[in-house]
C-alpha cells in the first residue's frame, strides 16, 4: 500500500469545503460508501491490522473493491486533516458526491422522509440511517445546508450513498400526501396511510411549523406513557417508518 503524499493530505481537506466531494470519517462510512457505489478519490488508512480485522467481520471484500485508492497515513498526519479528533477506526476517505435532486425523489413510489429545519447534525444522520434501513424512497431536508457535513455523514455510517437525500425549499410544490408527524394527532396505529405519503418531522425544540400543518393531509402522533413528552427524532422516524412500510 503506497503512502499518503503532501497532496493527497491537501485532497482530505479540501474534502471537507468543497460541495462536489464527501469526507467519510472513520471505516464504517467508507464500508457503506463503497458497498453503494461511491466513487472514491481517496481512502486512507493509519492502521492496516485493525483495517482488515474490521473488514473479516464486516464486509470480506472491501479491500478489493477499495484497491489502489487505499494509501497508508501515520497517525501524526491525521492531525493536518484539521477534522480534530481522529476516528478511532483509522479510516477516512474522499468520495465524489452524488446527484440527487427533489424530483428524482418525489417519483419514487415509495414513501419519503421530510426534516423540518433539524438542528443537531447527530440526530440528522441517524435519521438518514434509518430512512436507508427502511428503504424509503428518499429524504428532503428544510432548513439546513449542512446535509454533507462530515458529522451528519459519519452519524448516517455514510449511507447518503444508500438513499437519495436533497434540500427542499419550496415546500407548496409538493403535491403528495403530507402526513405530520404530530403529538396531537390520532393515535399512528390506527391511522391509515397513502402508500406515497410523506412523513414530515418537526425541528427537535419547535416541532412542525404552521405551513406544514396547514399541508398536512393528516396527523398522526406516536403513543407514549403519560408524562413522556417527545423521543428523539432518529427513534420517532424509525418507529413510524416500520410502523407503515410493508
Amino acid at each position: 500500500m503506497e503512502s499518503i503524499t503532501d497532496l493527497d493530505l491537501e485532497l482530505l481537506r479540501d474534502s471537507l469545503v468543497r460541495d462536489d466531494l464527501v469526507f467519510l470519517d472513520g471505516f464504517h462510512a467508507v464500508k457503506h460508501a463503497a458497498r453503494f457505489g461511491a466513487e472514491f478519490e481517496l481512502v486512507a488508512c493509519a492502521d492496516l491490522a485493525k483495517f482488515r480485522l474490521l473488514a473479516s467481520d464486516l464486509d470480506p471484500s472491501l479491500g478489493e473493491r477499495l484497491g489502489s485508492s487505499m494509501k497508508s497515513i501515520r497517525w501524526r498526519e491525521v492531525e493536518k486533516i484539521g477534522q480534530g479528533r481522529a476516528h478511532w477506526t483509522g479510516v477516512w476517505g474522499v468520495a465524489r458526491k452524488p446527484v440527487y435532486s427533489v424530483t428524482e425523489i418525489l417519483n419514487s413510489r415509495k414513501p419519503v422522509v421530510l426534516l423540518e429545519r433539524p438542528e443537531n447534525l447527530g440526530n440528522l444522520g441517524a435519521c438518514i440511517r434509518v430512512a436507508a434501513a427502511a428503504g424509503v424512497g428518499g429524504v428532503l431536508v428544510t432548513g439546513t445546508d449542512t446535509l454533507w457535513a462530515p458529522a451528519v455523514v459519519r452519524s448516517a455510517a455514510g449511507l447518503h450513498f444508500s438513499v437519495p437525500v436533497a434540500p427542499l425549499a419550496d415546500i407548496p410544490a409538493i403535491t403528495r400526501p403530507i402526513i405530520a408527524i404530530d403529538p396531537s394527532g390520532e393515535d399512528a396505529s390506527s391511522a391509515v396511510i397513502p402508500e406515497t405519503a410523506i412523513f414530515a418531522f418537526g425541528n427537535e425544540r419547535h416541532g412542525l411549523s404552521s405551513q406544514i400543518e396547514e399541508l398536512a393531509v393528516s396527523r398522526i402522533r406516536i403513543p407514549m406513557k403519560t408524562g413522556v413528552s417527545s423521543l428523539n427524532i432518529a427513534v420517532a422516524v424509525g418507529v413510524v417508518l416500520y410502523t407503515f412500510m410493508k
